[in-house]
Order: C-alpha cells, then sequence, then structure tokens
C-alpha cells in the first residue's frame, strides 16, 4: 500500500550519465582533489579489457591508480581488507568503482572504512555508518543492480548476505556509461536485466513504498518489458542497452526510498549464499515463484502494471488484470531464457531447509513486503523452483 508522509530520497553527489561518459572519470576525480586512487575490479572486467580506458582517464589527469582485481562474485567480506590493504599500502585518497554490483558493492565498503576504521561488522545494518568516507566514483559495467546510486553494499559476512545501509556510502560520482556493457554475455545481461525489474518490482509493492517510488518503479518496469528481450537478443543494439542502464540506474533509487527489496531478494540471497549462485541470476530464477506468493494484497497496484506491461485489461476485474500483470512477467523470464529449476545449480530437497532456514534469517528485506511469507511458505516456493 503507498503511503505518502514521511519518506525520503537518498543519492550519490552526482550522476552523469550517457554514451562515452567514463572517459572523463580521471577529471571528476581531480574535482575531488584526488591524487591517487584505488581501483575496485574484478578478473572478468580485466579480461574484457573494460579497464584500459579508465586507466587512460586517470593517467591523463595525473591520478596514481593502484588496482585491485580480486572481487569475487557475492564478495565476502575478505575481498574487502585486501583491497583496504592494497589502498593503505598506495597511499590512496579515492576508490573507484568498475564492474557489476560485486565491485560496486565492495568499493563502497572500502571507501567507507578508509573514513571511519573499526571492523566492517561494526557498520552492518541500517543506519550506522557516523561519516562519510574516502572520495568514491562508481562506473557500472551491467543493467543490474542500480548500486552506483544505491547507498546499500551487500556483502557475505561469515557465510551469511549483510548489508550495510547509510546515505554516508553514496558514491560522489556515478558514472553510467552504456557503452560498457556491450560486451555483457547474453545470459548475464538476461539476469541482471530481471534483476532491475525486482528492484522496481519490490520496491513497488513494499511497505515503504511512496508515490514518488512508485512513478520511477513504473517507469523501470515500463522500460525494461519493452528493452530488455530486445538488449538479450542484440548486445550490440545502442538504444537498447542505454535504456536498460537508464532502468537500473532508477531502480538503485527506488531501493533507496523504500530500504531495499523485499522476499525475492530474501529467497534469492540464500540460493547465492549457499550455493554461489550470482545475484542477478538468483532473483531471476526466483522472482515469478515468490511474486505469486506474496501478490495476494497488491492487487491494484498490479493491475496497474499489467497496463504498463502493454496488457490489454480493458473489462478485466482487478484480479483478473493482477494476474494478466504475473503473467506478462512469467513471459518476461522465458523469453530472456531465465526459467531455470534450482536442480542446475546442484540444489536438491534434503537442501530446501537450510534454503528455507537462510532466506528466514534475512529479516530486513523479508519484512518489506506487504505479505509475510512463514518458513513453510518459504520452503514450498524454493520446493517448487527445483
Amino acid at each position: 500500500m503507498t503511503k505518502l508522509a514521511n519518506w525520503k530520497f537518498n543519492s550519490p553527489g552526482r550522476v552523469v550519465f550517457g554514451h562515452g561518459v567514463s572517459a572523463d572519470t580521471g577529471k571528476h576525480l581531480r574535482k575531488l582533489q584526488s591524487k591517487s586512487c584505488l581501483v575496485v575490479t574484478d578478473s572478468g572486467i580485466i579480461k574484457a579489457g573494460l579497464l584500459d580506458g579508465l586507466m587512460d582517464s586517470l593517467k591523463e589527469s595525473g591520478i596514481k591508480a593502484a588496482v585491485y582485481d580480486q572481487v569475487q562474485p557475492e564478495p565476502p567480506q575478505e575481498n574487502v581488507d585486501e583491497a583496504l590493504r592494497i589502498y593503505g599500502e598506495h597511499q590512496c585518497d579515492a576508490v573507484v568503482g568498475l564492474g557489476g554490483g560485486s565491485p560496486l558493492d565492495v568499493a563502497k565498503a572500502v571507501a567507507m572504512m578508509a573514513g571511519n576504521g573499526g571492523k566492517l561488522t561494526d557498520y552492518t545494518g541500517i543506519g550506522r555508518v557516523p561519516r562519510k568516507g574516502a572520495s568514491l566514483a562508481l562506473i557500472p559495467t551491467t543493467s543490474g543492480t542500480g548500486t552506483e546510486v544505491s547507498i546499500f553494499s551487500i556483502l557475505v559476512v561469515n557465510g551469511s548476505k549483510a548489508g550495510i545501509v547509510d546515505p554516508m556510502i553514496a558514491a560522489d560520482y556515478a558514472i553510467v556509461d552504456p557503452l560498457l556493457t556491450l560486451s555483457l554475455p547474453r545470459q548475464v545481461t538476461a539476469a541482471t536485466g530481471l534483476d532491475t525489474f525486482c528492484h522496481h518490482l519490490e520496491s513497488y509493492i513494499s511497505v515503504n513504498a511512496t508515490p514518488f517510488c512508485d512513478a520511477i518503479c513504473l517507469e523501470g518496469m515500463r522500460v525494461t518489458s519493452k528493452y530488455l528481450r530486445k538488449a538479450v537478443g542484440n548486445g550490440q543494439d545502442l538504444e537498447a542497452r542505454a535504456w536498460m542502464s537508464y532502468a537500473s540506474l532508477l531502480g538503485g533509487y527506488a531501493m533507496n526510498m523504500t530500504e531495499g527489496a523485499a522476499a525475492v531478494h530474501a529467497l534469492a540471497f540464500a540460493l547465492g549464499a549457499k550455493f554461489h549462485v550470482s545475484h542477478g541470476l538468483s532473483n531471476a530464477v526466483m522472482l515469478t515463484n515468490v511474486l505469486k506468493a506474496v501478490a495476494a494484497p497488491e492487487q491494484e497496484k498490479l493491475a496497474r502494471l499489467a497496463t504498463i506491461m502493454g496488457e490489454k485489461v480493458d473489462g478485466l476485474s482487478v484480479r483478473e488484470a493482477s494476474a494478466k500483470a504475473i503473467e506478462a512477467i512469467e513471459h518476461l523470464v522465458a523469453d530472456v531464457g531465465c526459467n531455470i529449476p534450482l536442480r542446475q545449480f546442484q540444489v536438491k530437497a534434503e537442501d530446501l531447509d537450510a534454503l528455507a532456514d537462510e532466506a528466514m534469517s534475512q529479516a530486513r528485506v523479508m519484512g518489506h513486503s506487504t505479505y509475510q511469507l512463514n518458513r513453510d511458505e518459504v520452503r514450498k516456493i524454493f520446493a517448487d523452483c527445483l
């Protein structure tokens, strides 16, 4: 249910969007008075050759750069510790995150730790970061997480997903260059695009939804449902790539307003933590089954979504129109190749209890759903996805 009163909007210092804008990263860091930065990325970015242009930009602006390129999918806290050590050894004064959600989340945590000290676990939770960290620029190479503008850093801490949620970790610059997404493989494009859709959908039907958030979410879902198939079908489609970058960006803003995602992410976090399935793909494969389980209180909103997604609902009841939206989402997941059974990730029936327990431990995001799933319902969802 959407509420009007008592809402807030958090964002990075500045967003720079457009084809080729990452070439000016060095100039932006100079404005932040940076002389030496740590670039946080992963080995896939290195292999794809996406680091080269950034390093040229930094060099042209006279900024020294060290590189940490060992970020893992579903990054553990050890990645932050290792990157922070390199940051200190090279006397850096800024952090640049380059990559998908994992490198950007690690970059946020490193910048935060550089300015606050202590242990990472001192800051997990909501609103526990006392001050701004080191200067931070985030450059996404996927269209999924929206983390370049979000106030979240999601890491694996002691074997479970944990979030640092605070406006103090937001970037000084979010530099969104759709050209950096052109080399994304088809399946990654699909999975991260559905992650974008999840961010909008879960914020739209969150207990923390607001009219401002609803408007952003409906736009994000309209764009994703229109352009994701095109981006998956032809990764060199510049128009589709740009619109998906835009939708992903909006998704980060939406989650800032609702303080994070909801039940789909809770179950996806469990799948990622226990079976190391990438974040985007985890959300993609859990999306439709979780939505069916939590949709009942949100039929009016889903009826409106059906129209946004191009479904014909004239003459239908609210319930019938709501079902049309769910059907449209099922088709979107199938069309981009993400209706994947959990058994393909080696999940077995004997794993269901552990997955259910892990999902229920994600109390922050689970609590955002207007329909509160219990453990038995969560276990059944996982079982239905086998």
